[in-house]
């Protein structure tokens, strides 16, 4: 685990150059160094990045001053891995250095490794999730996480695509009965004891207000602590 980041990009220079894709946008483990340390790893699944035409890496871009364009993503992703890891009191104001401190203790996966545009072309994601599925799956055994959270409840959900086009099937268990409104399901990694809960939540980019973000945060802090009990 501590060359992750060597095995990440040694997956995506393969992964890039089989698909033929000539531009690829990097994703993964935001601080090695502290992955390595955490006991509870948490990924966070999304559908695309917004950058089309070109290639770019996103480990290091989030946690630079230019990510401030979407400010309320990486807060948002920062907040819940502060929910999953420590609960507490919602945080209104995130700086630049809790940010920084959160993310830097998950990681994160784009489904589809070819920059889009704002809007995300359901269809389209569904199609490079499926062709890329052995990738996507081998990215996860990197991490072999403890808790994922997918982020969208819309049509096209990533916990679908996950369920039905990208985790092995005798690794998954039925879905859950739905906590707070929440799905959920349970898979299986290779040499990973517990099973590891998959959760369809919210995207950290939807319009709403703190009041919102707050509930959800409440959310994400009572939710993860049941799918998460020992023994699983």
């Amino acid at each position: 685990m501590d060359d992750i980041r060597v095995k990440e990009d040694e997956l995506f220079s393969r992964w890039r150059k089989e698909r033929g894709y000539q531009y690829f946008v990097k994703d993964g483990v935001f601080c090695p160094e502290q992955w390595l340390k955490e006991t509870l790893k948490i990924t966070f699944v999304m559908k695309e990045a917004n950058w089309r035409g070109e290639d770019a890496d996103m480990r290091e871009w989030v946690l630079g001053e230019t990510s401030a364009t979407y400010w309320k993503t990486w807060n948002n992703i920062a907040r819940w891995t502060k929910a999953i890891l420590e609960g507490g009191e919602y945080p209104r104001y995130v700086s630049k250095k809790s940010k920084t401190y959160w993310l830097g203790r998950a990681s994160f996966i784009n489904l589809k490794k070819v920059g889009g545009g704002s809007a995300a072309d359901n269809g389209e994601i569904r199609e490079y999730a499926i062709n890329d599925a052995r990738y996507i799956l081998e990215q996860l055994n990197l991490y072999k996480p403890d808790i994922i959270i997918c982020c969208g409840r819309g049509n096209g959900k990533n916990a679908d695509l996950l369920y039905e086009n990208i985790l092995p099937e005798e690794s998954l268990t039925v879905w859950q009965p739905p906590i707070k409104g929440y799905n959920y399901f349970y898979t299986k990694f290779p040499e990973k004891e517990n099973k590891t809960p998959v959760l369809s939540f919210y995207h950290p980019q939807r319009i709403a207000r703190h009041e919102t973000f707050e509930k959800w945060y409440s959310d994400m802090v009572e939710i993860s602590q049941i799918i998460l009990s020992p023994g699983l």
